[in-house]
């Protein structure tokens, strides 16, 4: 229970609070919430990576039997301790950490449509890091576990213009609309890659609620030097 009480926290606050400045003034009462990856240099220690690209190092924390990952994707809350030097922005000290669903691109096939679902959400916001697409969404629910993936038809990949599209898709697994729910998820977009071009278009098309305006857009994926 606690970790989806932060949950919905870093949700409310990630859009108010404001961004890290080096003026050499840091409180321990402040804090930030952002969304990051979790990255390791070398032999070195952990780094946590924003995704407006400030690399922490954390000489604190509050959660230490927290498990995580080399390219886990996390929301974290943190206090700057001190500016860091090299490759490191800030010393923090970690208050909290939620790990974010992050999954691949799911190859969907007519024996898995069932499964998979088709139910509707609504999207917040989305925002590309690295190779990762992120996005925040709403839904109806509030008793069971809902299941979400980033789907590929593989007998409709591409669209008439010859773009994939990538379809958003909610299982809600029969849970009643009791309330409204907030998730985040990343999804790995690597596979997209041509080694010959250096961003790709495609279509992120998604099932909204009844009286929403449809959502179908193109993206771009941006990931040359």
């Amino acid at each position: 229970m606690k970790k989806w009480l932060f949950l919905g926290l870093v949700i409310s606050l990630w859009m108010a609070m404001p961004g890290c400045k080096d003026d050499g003034g840091y409180s321990l009462n402040d804090y930030w919430v952002s969304t990051a990856t979790i990255e390791k240099e070398g032999t070195g220690p952990i780094l946590i990576v924003t995704d407006n690209g400030d690399r922490l190092f954390p000489s604190a924390t509050a959660v230490p039997r927290f498990e995580y990952h080399i390219g886990q994707r996390v929301w974290v809350s943190y206090t700057i301790l001190g500016d860091g030097d090299g490759d490191i922005d800030h010393f923090v000290k970690v208050n909290d950490m939620v790990e974010i669903l992050t999954k691949g691109i799911f190859q969907l096939t007519p024996e898995k449509e069932d499964s998979i679902g088709n139910d509707p959400v609504r999207i917040r916001d989305y925002w590309f890091t690295d190779n990762f697409l992120t996005i925040r969404f709403t839904y109806g629910g509030g008793a069971t576990i809902h299941f979400i993936n980033l789907v590929s038809d593989v007998n409709n990949p591409l669209n008439d213009d010859g773009l994939p599209v990538l379809q958003f898709r909610h299982n809600r697994n029969n849970d009643p609309y009791n309330y409204r729910m907030h998730g985040t998820v990343s999804f790995n977009l690597s596979s997209l890659k041509d080694d010959e071009a250096s961003s790709v278009d495609f279509v992120l098309k998604v099932t909204g609620f009844d009286g929403d305006a449809p959502f179908e857009e193109i993206l771009t994926y941006e990931y040359g030097e």
